[in-house]
């Protein structure tokens, strides 16, 4: 009987001393609502000599299955090399714990990011930088695991580690920008007390004789309208807020952006596509992935959004010229077809397939940032005094072919000329005649060189004028004022292509801001002409060039600076 009551009186003096210890926790929040990328303030007290851990999260729990990006929902579940499943484990998909002793949950060290195996795998694409390493769970201390909040097993601890150090999981879950090319915000504590990167815009002060804090710290700028937050002082649950808009929300590409600053941006991309000639979907990737920061839903990686997104452009810059030259009879349709054929299978069927699993933003950056490098060398190679004037003979002969067009439009022969003529067709090689020259088609070569170029340009999300228009001239032989329109139904091929093979794929573009990206590209295309020409050539080109190596280091993380 005494071994009975003597064990009712540590239990009774258990739970009075855990009653006791949640009596003890008095916190309150700054507000019920929070402006997207504003601070929340929590001030309150806890039991004195006590470490603080204040969590903020999330309150609606993400598990993969809830990933709407088919690639990403079966590499989150099932993990990818044996590494990295985490089945149907939930976790907030925002977390963060800020705390007077950091130690208990993460050491900061220096860790090897950027391209750490692969043909790139040497510096400086691979590099050394200071992140804040979340321990083991087995490492934590129990009493401290007891404050995490939603946090409640291994599992779930693993998974947090994943969305905030692996470039994958960032990009896919947390989406918050890694700090200097490193890791994501998830353990903090009082910047002025601990001055690493991670710690920027975090304040805590306690009074460990009074048990008295207040902390302050900023979630991440983007999360969306309506977002209810969930707040934990040392375990306990002591409130919410709400997440309001700070500008437009673009819901798809999951950012706060006034659309003006698309449009316009977008603008200033149609005009240089004019000066390019090309690469007009190149540049608005750049544009979405640096100006804009496109973040794409939770569950899909950020790349799988910025790709259709940016296809959208390349599906409607093409549609006027294509019209016109349909109308005039420039169109050489046995070439055409075929190449546009050739396309539509790369870009649908391999394209969007091989970019969503090999292609995610990490990759997808480093990759445009190499095509970045090799547009930029081609441009200025360009801008050299014999590619200057190479290209006033090649604009003299287009301009001796449009004066023909003209003429043969006012004297009703441009029916008869802007006919294809040939004798017998062959699917590898036969002679047509157009325009009163003749050229030699070549179906079967344009037929796999188009399922070839499709998939890269799909894969990447761009038009891949930049491909296409050096294959014809260069490769096919083909003059300019015949290999433009082809170039441009080969740009709606890869649109249409890419744009339906993503979306059927669960791919959405952001279709607000598609739009918004054309407008301002064909408006830029209107008005680009008109500035080129009181714009010295030369000048242009190095300067577009120099941007353009620019974005390469930026995207190669090249440049510690620029990570």
């Amino acid at each position: 009987m005494r071994r009975v009551s003597l064990l009712l009186s540590v239990v009774a003096l258990f739970v009075f001393a855990m009653a006791s210890k949640s009596w003890a926790i008095d916190a309150q929040l700054s507000g019920d609502k929070v402006k997207a990328g504003d601070a929340i303030t929590v001030t309150g007290t806890i039991d004195p000599g006590q470490e603080l851990f204040v969590v903020v999260a999330t309150e609606k729990m993400f598990k993969p299955s809830d990933a709407d990006g088919p690639k990403e929902r079966k590499e989150l579940k099932g993990g990818k090399g044996g590494k990295n499943a985490f089945g149907d484990t939930a976790i907030p998909p925002v977390y963060y714990v800020v705390t007077s002793d950091p130690t208990k949950l993460a050491t900061p060290k220096s860790s090897t990011k950027g391209q750490t195996s692969g043909i790139f795998a040497f510096p400086p694409f691979k590099y050394e930088v200071r992140v804040n390493k979340l321990k083991a769970w087995a490492d934590i201390p129990e009493e401290t695991k007891s404050y995490l909040g939603p946090i409640k097993d291994e599992a779930q601890w693993k998974f947090i580690a994943f969305t905030h150090e692996n470039k994958f999981g960032i990009n896919t879950i947390s989406k918050e920008a890694p700090i200097g090319g490193g890791n994501a915000r998830c353990i903090m504590t009082d910047y002025n007390t601990e001055k690493e990167a991670w710690n920027k815009g975090a304040t805590l002060s306690l009074d460990k004789a009074t048990g008295k804090f207040t902390m302050t710290m900023a979630p991440y700028k983007n999360l969306a309208p309506d977002t209810r937050m969930k707040v934990y002082v040392n375990g306990q649950d002591i409130g919410n807020f709400t997440i309001e808009k700070s500008t437009y929300f673009f819901k798809t590409a999951n950012i706060y952006m006034n659309p003006l600053v698309v449009f316009f941006g977008a603008f200033i991309i149609g005009c240089l596509f004019v000066i390019m000639g090309a690469a007009g979907g190149l540049f608005t990737a750049a544009f979405q992935v640096t100006v804009l920061g496109t973040k794409g839903p939770i569950g899909i990686n950020a790349a799988n959004t910025i790709k259709p997104t940016n296809l959208f452009l390349t599906l409607c810059s093409p549609i006027t010229g294509l019209m016109n030259y349909f109308k005039e009879k420039r169109f050489a349709w046995p070439v055409a077809i075929f190449f546009a054929a050739g396309i539509v299978i790369g870009a649908f069927f391999l394209g969007p397939n091989f970019s969503a699993k090999y292609l995610p933003l990490k990759a997808y950056k480093f990759y445009l940032g190499i095509i970045c490098l090799i547009i930029g060398i081609k441009l200025f190679m360009e801008s050299l005094p014999s590619s200057i004037e190479k290209k006033k003979a090649m604009k003299a002969i287009i301009q001796k072919f449009n004066a023909a067009v003209k003429e043969a439009k006012s004297s009703g022969k441009a029916m008869e000329l802007g006919k294809v003529e040939f004798e017998k067709f062959n699917i590898i090689k036969f002679d047509m005649k157009f325009w009163g020259e003749t050229f030699v088609a070549r179906p079967l070569i344009m037929l796999l060189s188009g399922i070839l170029m499709g998939m890269i340009a799909a894969s990447f999300g761009v038009g891949g004028g930049f491909m296409f228009m050096p294959f014809m001239t260069t490769a096919m032989g083909y003059p300019m004022y015949l290999a433009v329109p082809i170039a441009l139904a080969g740009t709606f091929a890869t649109s249409v292509g890419g744009i339906a093979k993503f979306s059927l794929m669960g791919y959405q573009p952001d279709w607000i801001m598609a739009a918004a990206i054309a407008a301002g590209a064909i408006a830029g295309g209107m008005v680009g002409p008109k500035i080129q020409k009181h714009l010295p050539e030369i000048f242009l080109k190095r300067m577009l060039a120099l941007a353009l190596v620019i974005v390469f280091l930026n995207y190669t993380d090249a440049l510690f600076f620029l990570r």
